[in-house]
């Protein structure tokens, strides 16, 4: 099967890095790793005593959970939502269209634009700086993941569960299959105004937030903020097919 991708700001398009097909015997042992010894057998004579079972671990921030519903849900909805305006929508760019505006909702690219461009380097640049960066980001963002949706083809959505990281932060795992492309794709939430909200994407273990940030303090170091600006705006600009 052919695996989605990521491509590097550095490139542009033009180049795409590849994500190899990930083990899935890794997972099970990883799983193995984690599981609960087998109790030894109580000597001769003696009485067995039973370990009490260590408490469950939550997989999310129940209080926040019970707030926001849950993550995986969340992230369901907006497949359901997503593959319901692909049968519905007759050409191609009308539902291209439709699907960034529903990724506008459900996308944090503020959030996104300050980590992929870093903290020290966020700082210093002025707010229009900032917008026009969140801006192109934006778009680029939303052209790697609409180019997958074709009008009447169903994305095939399959989850792992969902895993706690700091804070209220989440992250739902699954695996997405379109045609003959499919691709293990994580995602990281945080609840903002009421709402899980993505920041960070993981394609095949790859983080699209550390991808953009490599390539962008490479291309800055280079080319310098105007460099940048020119590269982005062309990714942002170019067409969808």
């Amino acid at each position: 099967m052919q695996r989605w991708r990521i491509a590097t700001a550095g490139e542009f398009m033009q180049t795409i890095t590849k994500f190899q097909i990930r083990n899935a015997m890794l997972a099970m042992m990883a799983l193995a790793l984690y599981a609960e010894p087998a109790l030894a057998a109580p000597a001769k004579g003696a009485t067995a005593k039973v370990a009490p079972k260590p408490a469950e671990k939550p997989t999310v921030n129940q209080p926040v959970a019970a707030v926001l519903g849950d993550p995986q849900k969340f992230v369901e909805g907006l497949y359901n939502r997503l593959n319901d305006l692909s049968k519905a929508t007759e050409t191609l760019e009308q539902l291209h269209a439709k699907i960034s505006g529903e990724l506008n909702g459900v996308f944090d690219y503020p959030e996104m634009a300050k980590l992929t461009l870093g903290q020290a380097k966020w700082t210093e640049i002025s707010d229009e700086q900032k917008s026009t960066f969140t801006d192109l980001l934006k778009r680029m963002v939303g052209n790697t993941y609409v180019r997958k949706f074709r009008p009447g083809q169903a994305i095939v959505i399959t989850y792992g569960g969902t895993r706690k990281l700091e804070g209220a932060k989440v992250e739902v795992q699954s695996t997405i299959a379109v045609g003959k492309s499919s691709a293990d794709v994580h995602y990281k939430m945080q609840p903002i105004a009421g709402k899980w909200m993505v920041y960070d994407i993981l394609v095949d273990e790859a983080s699209q937030v550390v991808t953009y940030r490599n390539s962008f303090k490479k291309i800055l170091d280079r080319e310098g903020w105007g460099g940048l600006m020119t590269r982005m705006k062309k990714a942002a600009d170019k067409k969808i097919s």
